[in-house]
């Protein structure tokens, strides 16, 4: 129960998000469909400031709140580029989402941009950029 109140205010914080990009669009028009393979939740990438990974602390904390909260298991530190990677339990056959109604925003809001970057999709995605084929990136899962 309490991890659905506290979802409760993470999907209406998401609705503000969502909104307020409506309004400062990114510079790059991202266009397609989920082709539901299930292949972001293969690896799931959470960035973090160096400040961050270097700290045990709020590293450990991290990787226990995303996986009591959502689900998520834990695999590796990427301390090369700074990710958390996770996989998830709620991936179920054929790439599925068993969760799909409670799945967390980063799983709502795929494929997520940073808004000063070129998008960048996971091979095979049903995603593209509207920036032109030659702007196009591709990263292997």
């Amino acid at each position: 129960m309490i991890k659905r109140f506290i979802l409760f205010f993470l999907l209406l914080d998401n609705f503000v998000v969502q909104s307020l990009k409506k309004l400062f669009p990114h510079a790059y028009r991202i266009k397609g469909k989920c082709k539901m393979c299930g292949q972001c939740c293969e690896e799931i990438l959470l960035k973090m400031t160096p400040r961050q990974m270097n700290s045990k602390f709020f590293r450990d904390l991290v990787v226990r709140w995303l996986s009591w909260l959502y689900g998520f298991i834990f695999i590796r530190y990427d301390t090369e580029r700074y990710y958390l990677v996770f996989t998830c339990r709620h991936r179920g056959g054929q790439g599925k989402c068993q969760n799909y109604v409670w799945r967390p925003n980063i799983c709502r809001n795929y494929p997520l941009v940073d808004y000063f970057d070129k998008p960048v999709f996971l091979e095979g995605c049903g995603f593209s950029s509207s920036a032109g084929s030659s702007d196009r990136n591709r990263i292997k899962g």
